[in-house]
């Protein structure tokens, strides 16, 4: 690999077996003015070629023409690094959603825009979209038959708040429903086959719409115009991501502007859908050395950043950019370092967002309060946060606006 040491060591070779005056004062006059530079040369060459970057955990290979990271759990360490939440958002704030008898619900996914938090229910239960000051607003549809009405749970949504559009799909139908803001129904975006749990994407007036598609179905993802509806392009299904019953799932985050990605449980792969080539390009991996496949949940944060959830052994960050990770640990050191979770449920949409009962969080403060490595000043502000919550009130929002690149290494 280092040409330039073995280059040397070849001239050197020639002078003991040459005994030509010609030769002799031909590569005495080359290593006069060049072996010092020659030799700082090959030094330099092999530190570059033969020095290993990050801990090793991270490989990068190319597939099709397309970069992908592999990321090799056996190589990790078992010890737990904690994190702090701020290496990961910018700021964190707690919101007091407000407390009425409609404004309740039974939370499992919540979205947050700069305008709104919008909250997706358990138990096939309305839409329900608040003020990002807690002002309950509106329930978004209904459950039921008719027109605007959604007869089976919820599976994905959208809050286009520039203009003022919310976009909902059905675990399992042949449409996008439509409303706005206020919470009226506007349209169906009608798509030609079936979707099974299906995941949207919104980018330059293009609703992308990725499934898990049946043996028959004509795609995998299809492309609408987002005014007229219009089916602009469908993508024919690849064999592996075909599924014969509905047990597995599909898991997106749209943290990172203009990466539309998503997580197909039949698959090992994290991918990307290409909008505008439509296509699906592999980006990330786990590999092991076992014969039981470990269940997992790929969830990227960033451009640099992807979080991978191993069932049974615990949540692994992947620092790209520095190539190394980690199993580890976060806590929101902007409240008092209680647990701030970070799976696929709080980290979406450029935000990690924590949507707590009051009494859980109650439960949360009180046990770190007790905790002797509590500091004074994780006690202040523990306190001052539990002054604020009463029980019986309406769930609390944390929110944090997540960073778009790692500046720092993460541990």
């Amino acid at each position: 690999m280092c040409l330039g040491i073995y280059y040397v060591f070849y001239i050197s070779f020639c002078l003991l077996i040459c005994n030509s005056k010609i030769f002799l004062t031909f590569v005495k006059k080359i290593m006069k003015s060049t072996v010092k530079n020659l030799f700082a040369a090959a030094f330099m060459l092999s530190l570059c070629c033969c020095s290993p970057k990050g801990d090793g955990s991270v490989t990068e290979i190319v597939v099709n023409g397309n970069k992908m990271y592999q990321f090799s759990l056996n190589s990790l360490k078992s010890n737990v690094k904690t994190v702090p939440l701020s290496s990961l958002v910018d700021d964190c704030r707690l919101v007091q959603l407000e407390t009425k008898d409609e404004a309740y619900f039974k939370p499992w996914f919540t979205t947050v825009t700069n305008k709104y938090i919008g909250v997706r229910q358990q138990d096939g239960r309305p839409y329900m979209l608040f003020s990002s000051s807690g002002k309950f607003l509106c329930n978004v549809g209904a459950v039921g038959q008719g027109p605007g009405e959604y007869s089976i749970q919820l599976y994905d949504d959208i809050i286009d708040e520039n203009n003022e559009l919310i976009y909902l799909s059905c675990m399992n139908d042949n449409k996008i429903l439509v409303y706005k803001t206020s919470g009226e129904f506007l349209k169906n975006i009608v798509s030609p086959q079936e979707l099974h749990k299906p995941k949207i994407y919104l980018s330059d007036g293009i609703l992308t719409v990725v499934h898990m598609p049946f043996r028959n179905d004509k795609a995998v993802a299809i492309q609408f115009d987002v005014k007229s509806g219009e089916v602009l392009r469908e993508l024919p299904p690849p064999p592996h991501l075909i599924v014969q019953s509905f047990d597995g799932e599909l898991f997106n985050t749209r943290n990172t502007p203009g990466i539309f990605d998503f997580l197909h449980t039949g698959s090992d792969t994290l991918y990307h859908f290409d909008v505008k080539n439509n296509t699906i390009l592999p980006f990330f991996m786990m590999t092991f050395n076992s014969s039981e496949k470990p269940y997992k949940q790929y969830f990227q944060l960033n451009k640099d950043l992807l979080l991978t959830f191993v069932f049974g052994k615990g949540l692994v960050a992947t620092d790209l950019k520095n190539k190394i990770s980690s199993f580890i640990n976060v806590t929101n050191d902007f409240y008092g370092n209680i647990p701030a979770p970070t799976y696929i449920i709080h980290l979406r949409n450029g935000y990690w967002v924590n949507n707590v009962q009051p009494e859980q969080l109650i439960i949360d403060i009180e046990k770190r309060l007790a905790d002797s490595s509590c500091s004074e000043n994780d006690r202040k502000k523990l306190k001052e946060t539990l002054s604020k919550i009463k029980e019986g009130d309406n769930n609390v929002v944390f929110i944090g606006k997540l960073k778009s690149e790692v500046n720092n290494k993460l541990f």
